[in-house]
């Protein structure tokens, strides 16, 4: 990679303004267009194609793709193709929708600042190559210049100046040609990031959460789609906002107690006319409380109740390395796997009551746990259940504490799963002992993030580590652990091979 001088990355910034939508720089959209633009240098300063934000940021308002831009015939190919696959496809992808209305929620101030997250998320997880290094000081002396001079001068360096119109032409190309071999090129990473942009105050947590979130679709994706439990954990009340999937309260009998609205249509054929002699009959039945009413059943529907605590130990603090060929640190595997069965687990017992404890240890005498911004981070990611009343996040002294909370609050109807990063964590007892008085019953599951790979225990059985690429390992540690907490075996099965990735390749 070559960084330009000051001169040539105007230049260079002034022909990917040229490509860009023709009204990208209209009116307000100026201002959005050139926040976006150093947004995404402020991201990824080797920006290849800066011509992306600046088309993003006009589309996600609701436009429609205009294809009459004028490019020489050196770019035609290049452009064309980035049209195709990537500007057509974002239009089209199932998310997009959801991107817009997270930027339309967004502060205005922050607009500029969400579409080039999304921009430098796109490139940055499709693994364009580097381009040319612009700094932002450029775009910011760029912006200062009116549209017309801008769009000029980029038109001329279009024709003028081949290397750095190569140099564009390159950047699109590779773009397009990452964005034909993924499946999707959006998904809930990005989504997830523009939702939370008024949270995320600096550049740490928001590669945390779009980490977060692409390591929990990875392991998610790879999980069955539907699986069933079959043991039950007691019984609570449905949720009258619930009552279209379990009814409660429909006519069940007939009976002479009961407001008008309830009254039996047949019962009318007792009045008289109007003008008529009363008391008529319907009055007189009335009276003496014979008319016949529709009641209710008025019992209260139930479903099985089952709570998952999941204890993220401090230990994983240690996890913050980056295991060869690997693009993400071993801790994020370990909490993206705890979000996939959170997720997966919600989405499966869909007919039952459950509910999650989230809890991360470390925090004693005042201090923080480790794991504190993780901790913020996983609970944007699943906001969603936060938000049902679903899941709860707490911090702990140690495990033998959340252990212990758990069982006293809930008593025999949870099940408990432990992620911890070192095989000497302290444990309770092991499984099939009794607890000394006082001491939590040991935990269900334990995953271990080891460097050799995730090793997993089920009711004190233990197996050695899942020795694949991460997202094959994690998967199917997620998935034995999963199948075990909802067959109530006593012990894990390991299958031969690792998951197979059940999304199609892209030849």
């Amino acid at each position: 990679m070559s960084r330009l001088s000051s001169a040539e990355a105007e230049a260079f910034l002034a022909g990917a303004c040229a490509l860009a939508r023709p009204h990208a720089f209209a009116g307000e959209r100026a201002e959005l267009a050139w926040t976006a633009l150093q947004s995404a240098l402020s991201e990824l300063p080797t920006l290849s194609a800066p011509t992306l934000p600046l088309d993003l940021a006009y589309l996600v308002s609701g436009e429609r793709l205009e294809t009459h831009v004028q490019v020489p015939a050196a770019l035609r190919d290049a452009f064309r193709a980035y049209e195709d696959n990537v500007l057509a496809r974002l239009l089209g992808d199932r998310r997009w929708t959801a991107v817009c209305e997270a930027v339309a929620a967004a502060p205005k101030e922050l607009r500029g600042v969400a579409v080039g997250l999304l921009c430098s998320q796109l490139l940055t997880r499709l693994q364009v190559p580097v381009g040319l290094g612009v700094s932002q000081g450029a775009a910011r002396r760029l912006s200062q210049r009116t549209a017309d001079e801008v769009l000029s001068t980029g038109r001329q360096v279009l024709l003028e100046r081949p290397e750095l119109a190569a140099a564009l032409a390159q950047g699109l190309l590779d773009l397009s040609q990452a964005a034909r071999k993924a499946k999707e090129l959006l998904t809930d990473a990005e989504v997830f990031l523009l939702e939370n942009v008024a949270e995320l105050k600096g550049l740490g947590p928001r590669v945390a959460l779009a980490q977060l979130a692409l390591v929990a679709q990875e392991v998610e994706d790879r999980l069955p789609v539907r699986m069933k439990s079959s043991q039950s954990e007691g019984e609570s009340p449905t949720q009258l906002e619930e009552e279209s999937a379990f009814p409660v309260g429909g006519f069940s009998s007939i009976s002479t107690v009961g407001t008008l609205e309830n009254l039996v249509t047949s019962e009318l054929i007792y009045m008289d006319e109007a003008g008529a002699e009363r008391p008529d009959l319907f009055d007189v039945r009335f009276v003496e409380g014979e008319l016949l009413y529709y009641a209710r059943d008025e019992s209260v529907a139930v479903r099985r109740r089952r709570t998952v605590v999941l204890v993220f130990d401090a230990s994983l603090d240690a996890c913050r390395v980056l295991d060869p060929q690997e693009r993400f640190q071993r801790l994020l595997w370990a909490l993206g796997t705890g979000a996939a069965m959170v997720r997966r687990l919600a989405t499966w017992l869909d007919s039952e009551t459950v509910h999650f404890d989230l809890v991360f240890t470390g925090a004693v005498q005042g201090r923080e746990s480790p794991l504190r911004e993780e901790m913020n981070v996983l609970g944007l990611l699943l906001r969603e259940w936060r938000e049902r009343g679903q899941l709860e996040l707490s911090e702990a002294a140690t495990v033998r504490d959340a252990l212990l909370a758990a069982h006293e609050r809930h008593r025999t109807r949870l099940q408990t799963l432990v992620f911890a990063g070192e095989p000497s964590t302290e444990l309770p007892a092991a499984q099939g002992s009794r607890p000394a008085p006082g001491e939590p019953p040991p935990p269900d599951a334990l995953l271990l993030a080891t460097p050799e790979g995730p090793a997993s225990s089920w009711k004190g059985v233990r197996l050695p580590p899942v020795k694949a690429r991460a997202k094959d390992a994690w998967s199917q540690v997620a998935r034995e652990l999963l199948e075990a907490m909802l067959s109530a075996r006593s012990a894990l099965r390991r299958q031969e091979t690792a998951l197979p990735d059940p999304r199609p390749s892209v030849r």
